[in-house]
């Protein structure tokens, strides 16, 4: 299939509609514009791009990590750890099970944490662990303990082996309550499953015995404690009774037969109780007298409550309500009125008299309950006195009847005591109970190989991160499409891809053809670029036309530029490569051809096409021939491609600025563009020597070759503002190398790749 008119004179403006990449399939993903920032971040950090590009690295940090977690594994040494569960039961609890306390305080679970925790203790479990059990050598029954046997035999001897787990097992004893249980969780670590299981079971073992043998001699010192105690309270409870009968006898035995209370004590209590409920009395009429004085007598509820005022009340009230209803009618001299106003007259008086007798009865009964008072409390007083008189005595008696009530009573609490403490000692009674024993775990505590072999490939995968992460935020070249448009605001002309990762998929030739295609052009691989072009990938031939495309679109819509040199910032950025792969696109299209090699110092472009370089531009120009006189074959050699030629260059000795500063150069463009229908001038780097911008000032426009990853963003930024300081025209920028996502071939490959070749 045929991008291009098969004449120079045919329309190409309908090819191509703008100046994005014009290759076919990857043309669209790169017309959508955005933000310098959201480009700047999509070109730095595409994941399956850095996938691609770094998938080696990342394999091999993965790998590196994973094999040094399973190296930390094998060559580190296991320690084991194993638990044990002991209960601490009430010791307060009796052989009939009725306990003194309903559960082991936690005040008590924590002593015996601390005494587990004593060095002395510790000292003691050790000791008793290397007398009950026999050393025996490391062995492992997990698959690492087995291969660091194979790798690093064990040369210590039992006894060593033994000793190190022991050291390591007591430097991580740990004893800690179990909360909300009677339970006490023990756990250590060590070198030896064996030692571990071992060591906790000699420290629980330790302390259940330790607590026993406690246990009895407590049991035996108390018992000791209280038949001393028995025996002194006897002694003085016998004491106590010969002091009261002495007592009793030296005052008649008057307090042996009688109740200590006599009638003078009664009386007092009843003068006292007689009393108090007076003095409630006298509180409330009092109370009731003083609200008689402070309010007024309507308000109280003596007479509120009085039936006979009440009665006075409602007839004072009727007859006002009779006076009301003839004083509508009648004046105060009426007959009636004047009666009803002398019976409402006589209700008042006696509406008065009886409150003022109601008021002096409260106020009688207050005084007689204040006489009554005084008179009950000088009768009190009087009793009291006499009935002190009389309480020496009765004191003394009473204290020395307490006292021997006392020494009884405690000397039956003390037998009481004995007969339990007997019991308790008697039938043996252990307060710590082993729930679970220690046994020897089957795999280590630590390592662990999956966590750190996990490990190890994180830490991997970061490093790996990282480092790509690093790389890419110091590259600062060129990698994606539209570089151009945004650094300076230039057309993208077209963007060459690469052979991509999958090239040994393709054929020997194939493969040879695309790499010729994508690198710089300084080496020679020994194919030409027309084998290269008619054998290599189609979906990069098809880039180079629609490159083509976009210069001649340019043409169409401006004036025609019939000579163009191709430059690059730099050194080894494809810009030899661009120029033989346009010059056989343009001679595909009936057009007359010429390459010109306009580098005086590294020239190859004649290589690529198999071809001597002899004679060639230095040579024109060193020579003072004129150039009507040269043949044709001296001013192009014939690539064996229909239409297209080259006119080589080669090294020199000769001074090269003398000849570009000539007026020979231009008269030799001139002549070249009167011979043929479009010449493109291969220059050096622009930025590299001064012969590129010399030769583009007599050139119709000019071409700037940017390579994906390898062009700096500076050095392209630097070469476009000489191209602006020089005044020269120019058409675009080319991106070549450009890693195309395999996904984006494929789509080619179906689309295109049953069409024949032009």
């Amino acid at each position: 299939m045929r991008l291009l008119s098969s004449g120079p004179d045919d329309p190409v403006n309908g090819l191509v509609h703008d100046e994005r990449p014009v290759f076919p399939t990857i043309a669209q993903p790169y017309v959508l514009q955005h933000a310098p920032e959201e480009s700047e971040a999509s070109q730095g950090f595409q994941v399956l791009g850095l996938l691609r590009r770094y998938w080696l690295l990342l394999l091999c940090l993965l790998l590196a990590g994973s094999a040094g977690g399973f190296v930390s594994v094998v060559f580190s040494s296991p320690m084991y750890k194993t638990l044990l569960l002991m209960e601490v039961l009430n010791t307060n609890t009796v052989p009939n099970g009725s306990p003194n306390n309903s559960e082991t305080s936690e005040v008590d679970i924590q002593t015996q944490v601390n005494l587990l925790h004593s060095s002395g203790f510790l000292r003691r479990g050790a000791e008793r662990m290397q007398a009950e059990t026999v050393p025996l050598a490391p062995t492992g029954r997990d698959v690492f303990s087995r291969l660091r046997q194979r790798i690093h035999p064990v040369t210590q001897d039992p006894l060593e082996t033994t000793r190190t787990g022991l050291s390591k097992a007591l430097s991580t004893f740990e004893a800690r309550p179990v909360n909300r249980t009677r339970l006490i969780e023990l756990s250590c670590e060590s070198t030896s499953p064996d030692v571990a299981a071992q060591f906790l079971n000699a420290m629980a073992n330790e302390f259940v015995e330790d607590n026993n043998h406690s246990r009895i001699q407590t049991a035996q010192k108390t018992s000791e404690w209280l038949a001393a105690q028995i025996e002194e309270t006897k002694a003085r409870s016998q004491e106590a009774e010969e002091k009261l009968r002495d007592f009793s006898q030296s005052h008649g035995n008057m307090f042996a037969s009688q109740d200590p209370s006599t009638v003078d004590d009664t009386k007092l209590v009843q003068l006292k109780a007689e009393l108090a409920r007076i003095q409630n009395e006298r509180i409330a009429r009092q109370t009731r007298y003083e609200l008689t004085v402070k309010n007024p007598p309507q308000a109280l509820g003596e007479v509120l409550e009085d039936p006979t005022l009440r009665g006075y009340q409602v007839q004072l009230e009727n007859l006002k309500r009779d006076r009301a209803v003839l004083s509508l009618t009648y004046t105060p001299s009426y007959e009636k009125i004047k009666k009803i106003d002398a019976q409402i007259a006589l209700a008042e008086k006696n509406y008065n008299t009886e409150l003022e007798n109601t008021l002096k009865r409260i106020k009688n009964d207050y005084e007689a309950s204040l006489r009554q008072e005084k008179l009950l409390g000088a009768a009190y007083d009087a009793q009291s006195s006499r009935v002190g008189s009389q309480a020496a005595e009765t004191a003394q008696y009473n204290a020395l009847k307490r006292e021997v009530d006392t020494q009884h009573q405690m000397y039956q609490t003390l037998l009481v005591q004995q007969s339990q403490a007997n019991l308790n000692s008697s039938v043996p009674v252990n307060p710590i109970r082993i729930v679970e024993s220690s046994v020897p775990p089957e795999v280590p505590y630590t390592p662990k190989p999956v966590l750190n072999i996990s490990f190890g490939t994180l830490l991997g995968l970061v490093v790996a991160g990282g480092v790509v992460f690093l790389r890419e935020r110091m590259d600062r070249s060129i990698k994606a499409p539209g570089a151009s448009r945004r650094l300076f605001n230039t057309p993208e002309l077209g963007v060459i891809p690469n052979l991509g990762s999958n090239g040994s998929l393709l054929s020997s030739a194939n493969g040879r053809a695309s790499r010729e295609l994508i690198l710089s052009g300084e080496q020679d691989d020994g194919s030409t670029a027309l084998a290269s072009w008619q054998s290599g990938p189609a979906f990069i031939t098809e880039s180079f036309r629609g490159t083509l495309a976009s210069i001649l679109r340019n043409q169409a819509s401006s004036k025609n530029h019939k000579m163009i040199l191709i430059t690059s910032p730099g050194p080894a950025e494809g810009k030899t490569t661009v120029v033989q792969n346009l010059g056989i696109a343009l001679a595909e299209s009936g057009r007359k051809v010429l390459l010109v090699d306009a580098d005086f110092r590294r020239p190859h472009l004649h290589r690529k096409f198999s071809l001597p370089n002899e004679w060639g531009l230095i040579d024109v120009l060193c020579d003072d021939t004129p150039l009507k006189d040269y043949s044709p074959e001296q001013l192009g050699v014939f690539t064996g491609f229909p239409g297209l030629s080259i006119l080589p260059n080669r090294i020199t000795q000769n001074n090269v600025s003398k000849a570009l500063y000539s007026p020979r150069l231009r008269s030799i463009l001139e002549t070249l563009a009167d011979r043929y229908d479009m010449v493109i001038v291969d220059a050096p780097p622009i930025l590299s020597v001064a012969d590129t911008r010399i030769v583009a000032s007599l050139i119709d426009a000019l071409i700037l070759v940017l390579r994906s990853g390898v062009t700096q963003r500076e050095a392209a930024m630097e070469a476009y503002q000489l191209i602006q300081e020089d005044g020269l025209a120019l058409l675009g920028t080319v991106l070549t190398d450009y890693d195309l996502s395999s996904d984006r071939r494929r789509q080619y490959y179906y689309d295109y790749g049953n069409t024949s070749r032009p």
